[in-house]
């Protein structure tokens, strides 16, 4: 358990990136095999003999629907501390998490809505892994997300672009894995709520030249960042932080866009410069 909570921490820390979309299984959680068995999703619920142990469950207390996903971090017998983990695919206690949905295009960015009571600064995770196989094993080639050690009272969305390397490698497989702790010390009764996951847009049509020459400079710096557009096109910009919340819009952009975000707390955010059909994000950080 403590290697898995290690790699969940170890796998979520960045994130700069346009056919159908592939559909994450269950995403709206509205299909259960009973109360603490979602559709097509493995999770850390135990059965030990005479213990059995359901640190993910169905609730009603969902954004939209009937029902959402509840991971709620428990003290289980014999064990300890039972982070609630749910994850497309099989999860084990042991072997950690297998299997997959299959895919064969490159989303843009991974959204949904969630809200995370948390004890003791308890962290909580919500991440989608790409990997292509490689003839041999599976290859990590993206990954984006959300992640916060803050109480989130109320149903929030996040939308993160998911990061790409090598950026030309297309996924044949994703998982999505949700942790009620995802840090070294589970705290008990840190309780993560997850609805409607989604995946955003798709890279890999052609992208006008223009949308690769923007630049976005100082980067890092204090807040105030200059963004260089390369055509005379009207384009769109808004800038949202980890949380996929929008801080910034601004409309009617032409050539170039003084963004200031000065008020707002040092870390990462992302800066969308759209013009209606094309999108693309540039990771920015505020130091």
């Amino acid at each position: 358990m403590k290697k898995m909570l290690l790699f969940v921490s170890a796998c979520f820390i960045s994130m700069n990136f346009l056919i159908a979309q592939p559909t994450i299984p269950n995403n709206g959680f509205e299909t259960w095999t009973d109360t603490i068995t979602p559709g097509s999703w493995g999770t850390s619920n135990l059965s030990l003999g005479f213990f059995s142990f359901a640190p993910v469950t169905q609730t009603t207390d969902m954004h939209t629907g009937s029902y959402a996903m509840k991971l709620k971090t428990i003290n289980a017998t014999l064990i300890g501390m039972l982070p609630g983990i749910a994850v497309t695919g099989s999860f084990d206690m042991l072997t950690g998490i297998t299997g997959g949905v299959p895919m064969n295009v490159k989303p843009e960015s991974f959204s949904g809505w969630f809200k995370y009571n948390n004890v003791n600064g308890d962290t909580m995770a919500i991440i989608v892994i790409m990997a292509k196989w490689n003839g041999t094993s599976r290859d990590t080639i993206g990954i984006g997300g959300v992640m916060t050690n803050q109480t989130v009272s109320a149903y929030t969305p996040f939308n993160q672009p998911i990061q790409y390397d090598p950026p030309t490698v297309v996924p044949d497989t994703f998982q999505v894995i949700c942790v009620s702790s995802a840090g070294y010390a589970p705290q008990e009764n840190s309780t993560l709520y997850v609805d409607d996951l989604s995946f955003v847009g798709t890279l890999g049509e052609k992208m006008p030249l223009a949308m690769f020459m923007q630049k976005v400079y100082p980067n890092p710096s204090d807040g105030l960042f200059n963004l260089t557009l390369a055509d005379n096109e009207v384009y769109t910009v808004n800038v949202y932080n980890m949380m996929g919340q929008k801080i910034y819009e601004k409309h009617n952009v032409v050539n170039q866009q003084l963004i200031d975000i000065k008020c707002y707390p040092k870390g990462i955010y992302y800066i969308e410069v759209s013009n209606g059909e094309y999108k693309r994000s540039h990771k920015v950080t505020i130091q």
